[in-house]
């Protein structure tokens, strides 16, 4: 598998927009149908250029949709702000942006192009999961640890799998959908119910038992003590 080169000197500075046309041409046509040539058209730079920066037509397929995937994961890490007050406004918050991004047409274009490559291009899976939904899920884990060490949420010593938790409660089937082109134009309501739906569902998983005030023992009345009369004898 061919790997991205690495660009530098004075002609790194048209990377950026070689990996923008070579998006853009491969969310067109796909993979296969893609022409160098095409790329270098629409990056306005010349043929020679694009393979100074990359050795081949797979190499820069490959690095397209990295950056493409870093760009997507930036966007959502940007949103895990320090807790709050209040845990379930903030996890909406952080699953509406989450699912937005999951159901955006960049998104929904780079897994269809992506799935299709996999089969024959194994690495830009590995590369794509390890760049997109494992450094998210690191980082949302660690954003859900600093809820529990408020006392609000209980995620024990495997908040990855919490993370991974969160995410499929909040994006309920709306991905699978997005991608068959299923979700219409009530989209919007849909994402905020089922976010809500979710993050509703994660608290009553992951919520922290609720702290009870430590009860005083009632103190115990003390009987009057009885004096029998006593009869003098005379």
């Amino acid at each position: 598998m061919s790997r991205p080169s690495r660009s530098c000197g004075p002609h790194a500075a048209k990377r950026p927009s070689i990996l923008a046309g070579a998006r853009e041409v491969f969310m067109e046509v796909g993979f296969e149908r893609a022409c160098v040539d095409v790329i270098a058209a629409r990056a306005a730079v010349s043929k020679a250029t694009v393979y100074n920066h990359f050795q081949d037509k797979s190499a820069l397929f490959i690095a397209s949709f990295s950056e493409e995937a870093d760009a997507m994961r930036a966007e959502f890490l940007a949103c895990l702000a320090e807790p709050t007050n209040d845990l379930e406004a903030a996890l909406r918050c952080i699953g509406e942006k989450l699912v937005r991004v999951l159901l955006s047409p960049a998104f929904v274009s780079l897994y269809r192009h992506a799935s299709a490559a996999c089969p024959q291009f194994p690495e830009l899976g590995q590369v794509l999961f390890e760049r997109g939904p494992t450094l998210v899920q690191d980082q949302l884990g660690a954003y859900l640890k600093r809820w529990e060490e408020k006392g609000k949420l209980s995620i024990g010593d495997q908040p990855r799998v919490a993370a991974v938790h969160f995410s499929g409660l909040c994006q309920g089937d709306l991905n699978v959908r997005a991608q068959l082109g299923m979700l219409g134009p009530s989209g919007d309501k849909e994402i905020r119910q089922t976010v809500e739906r979710g993050v509703k569902a994660f608290i009553r998983a992951y919520g922290a038992a609720p702290q009870r005030a430590p009860t005083r023992a009632k103190p115990v009345a003390k009987r009057p003590r009885s004096f029998t009369s006593k009869r003098t004898s005379r």
